[in-house]
């Protein structure tokens, strides 16, 4: 059974070290454990800045074909300043050059510089067109807009016009949101796993796939295809409270929020293997919907192919999500 990943990240170093020169610090406030806690939360450079060496030998280890890669942590994408347009086309330009050794392993996805719509909306463009990268990622907000936000239409569009999917990421949430909600009497390493991985940043991932359906962006970009990781962010399973909710509110939309997500929207495991999961987002948005991943190299699992043949699925359901939706939503 072939597998096929797509929520798999590398570093680009010297764009990362520039975003934190230019960004300065975060909302997390360090305390004594935070430095060593953040060190060993951290991949190993090489499987972090490398698609060859730990990374290839993983995916031969666990059965994965082809990873679809995306810049990670520190990402320029997301960086609210000029100097992030170059920065951006520095690191596609490097993970092209890095795919081209294995290009029957690796497929990228875009970093877009949100900072300037109309750049990223190029950027997307030649990516595609000139690279042959098959979408994009954005991680979280730039200068705390989402993609709803009209001076994005551009962007939008433009994976419209490629007929390629944005991969809605999380991202770190702003400093307010930070703090205001998730640090508390306890140790800054916890304020940032609850602000992130834990819980926050998914969370916050989830609020922006429905602002896109909530402002009509998916009414005016009917052929957007969006993808949102770890089972769908909350979203994938508040279906029906969400349709019955917003009709509360009149008619605002041309669809139901339901319809919108289950026709323009792909939920990835982001290697949280879980049987029940995987059985609830199969009932609620269909097998069809499904597109598989691990999130290498922050999350690393011996059980990438097990978990798919040993899950409680049709033949159909498992090549499916193993490969089938991704063939068929960005030609991998």
């Amino acid at each position: 059974m072939r597998i096929v990943t797509v929520e798999e990240h590398f570093h680009h170093p010297q764009a990362v070290a520039r975003v934190l020169e230019i960004a300065g610090p975060g909302p997390i406030v360090p305390d004594d454990g935070f430095g060593s806690f953040l060190r060993d939360f951290m991949p190993d450079r090489d499987s972090a800045e490398r698609l060859a060496g730990n990374r290839l030998t993983h995916m031969d280890r666990v059965g994965i074909d082809v990873q679809v890669v995306s810049h990670g942590a520190n990402s320029p994408g997301n960086l609210d300043h000029p100097e992030a347009v170059e920065l951006c086309r520095m690191v596609n330009d490097s993970l092209a050059q890095q795919i081209s050794e294995h290009p029957d392993r690796f497929r990228g996805f875009a970093t877009l510089p949100l900072h300037n719509p109309a750049a990223a909306a190029d950027e997307l463009k030649r990516c595609v067109n000139e690279l042959g990268f098959v979408g994009a990622l954005i991680s979280g907000t730039c200068g705390g807009r989402f993609l709803d936000d009209e001076r994005y239409d551009l962007v939008l569009a433009a994976a419209e016009t490629v007929d390629l999917p944005i991969y809605v990421h999380p991202g770190v949430p702003e400093d307010p949101v930070s703090h205001a909600y998730y640090a508390g009497a306890w140790p800054a390493a916890l304020h940032f796993l609850f602000s992130g991985p834990a819980f926050g940043w998914h969370a916050e991932a989830g609020v922006h796939i429905l602002r896109l359906i909530l402002s009509g962006a998916l009414d005016r970009h009917p052929g957007l295809k969006l993808l949102s990781g770890h089972w769908g962010e909350f979203v994938a399973g508040w279906l029906d409270r969400l349709d019955e909710a917003v009709a509360w509110g009149g008619a605002h939309l041309e669809r139901p929020v339901s319809t919108y997500y289950r026709e323009q929207v792909w939920a990835t495991p982001s290697g949280m293997y879980n049987q029940n999961q995987l059985n609830f987002i199969v009932a609620e948005i269909g097998a069809e919907r499904i597109i598989y991943s691990e999130d290498f190299p922050y999350i690393v699992r011996d059980n990438v192919t097990e978990f798919l043949e040993q899950a409680r699925l049709t033949d159909a359901q498992r090549h499916a999500i193993a490969h089938g939706n991704a063939e068929a939503v960005m030609g991998v």
